[in-house]
């Protein structure tokens, strides 16, 4: 009978075998105990707290003997049930060891749950080079942001990405709705979908496909960003809520050098938090009425005032950012503004300074 209740109650876990195997043989050894304990407790006539004693320090080859057995069913109860449980607790032991080996298994080939949350998940995995400079990147802001890569291409990461500290792996194929459950996408911050091959235009197909699956298991709280390999391909994300990054801006990058010397530099250094002021997107509320112009000039004697060094980069209406609009433009409350400055610029404060004088 026990053996079923140990049996119906690990049914769950048919498909963790090394979990279910440790359940069970816990839950043998727990009996053994109690069984010991009761048998010792009317056989030796003694109280609960010296028979559970007494169970315990003979279970685990302790042997204080404190309170040895004494008549005939305390010891045949000792040595039938205390040898049986001996050999179940070690059996324990070598069960909760292969449970960990099971767990680190899993982890290392994709096959567990996205632990991270406020992180970063990137669908596809796009080199070991693409992927070390992000994270390299993005922890010189976010010291300890997890991050998350999704991909069925690969059977684990390559060491030199899977020994980073707060990254997780995992395989599945993107058309499964399993594997957009387990990253765990609606928890993080923003979802990165890479092409599964790079420059090869027809990619952007599968990356739709990916963007619009991923659309359904987040919310407004999490951004999602696609790699575009051809422009030609920005039609088929015309109705999508992610944003478009071109494959090709290096190439721009270095287009723009051949026309303008030091650009490459420029877009560099805006791009990396490592080196200096970055864009920052942020949400006019003191400023909404005033013209482009005024905030231009309140902006520079603010800077003066504080010490503060930014610059104004765009303005966003509509989600479409425009980088040297009209001097008489109007800021109007659903709008946004994109400044370049550090990383520890309080636009709060900042505008209220900007308000006062």
């Amino acid at each position: 009978m026990i053996l079923n209740i140990i049996r119906n109650l690990t049914k769950r876990f048919k498909d963790q075998q090394p979990l279910k195997w440790l359940i069970q043989l816990s839950l043998l050894f727990l009996f053994i105990f109690l069984a010991f304990s009761i048998s010792f407790y009317f056989a030796e006539e003694v109280s609960w707290g010296e028979a559970f004693w007494q169970s315990w320090q003979t279970l685990t080859t302790v042997g204080y003997g404190n309170r040895p057995a004494e008549t005939v069913l305390g010891r045949w109860a000792t040595v039938i049930l205390c040898t049986a449980g001996i050999a179940v607790l070690g059996s324990v032991f070598t069960a909760a060891f292969d449970y960990r080996q099971h767990l680190l298994d899993k982890k290392k080939l994709g096959l567990m749950h996205n632990p991270f949350k406020n992180g970063y998940i990137i669908f596809n995995f796009p080199g070991d080079y693409q992927v070390i400079n992000f994270i390299a990147e993005l922890r010189s802001v976010e010291e300890d942001a997890g991050v998350c890569i999704v991909d069925s291409s690969i059977n684990q990461l390559p060491e030199n990405i899977s020994i980073l500290p707060n990254v997780h792996f995992i395989k599945g194929n993107t058309l499964s709705r399993e594997t957009y459950e387990r990253a765990a996408l609606k928890d993080n911050k923003a979802v990165i979908v890479f092409p599964i091959k790079a420059s090869v235009p027809d990619s952007d197909g599968a990356t739709k496909t990916i963007v619009d699956l991923i659309d359904k298991f987040v919310e407004d709280q999490t951004r999602i960003l696609h790699i575009l390999v051809d422009p030609k391909n920005a039609w088929m994300f015309d109705e999508s809520k992610s944003t478009q990054i071109m494959e090709s801006f290096e190439l721009f990058a270095i287009v723009q050098e051949c026309q303008d010397k030091y650009s490459s530099e420029i877009f560099e250094k805006l791009l990396l938090n490592t080196k200096g002021a970055n864009p920052k997107t942020v949400r006019p509320k003191l400023s909404v009425g005033w013209t482009w112009e005024e905030l231009q000039s309140r902006m520079i004697k603010t800077c003066k005032l504080t010490n503060t060094k930014c610059n104004l980069f765009a303005h966003i209406r509509n989600n479409d950012p425009e980088t040297c609009p009209d001097m008489d433009l109007v800021i109007e409350e659903a709008d946004y503004i994109s400044i370049i400055a550090f990383n520890n610029f309080n636009w709060v404060e900042f505008e209220k300074h900007m308000a006062e004088n």
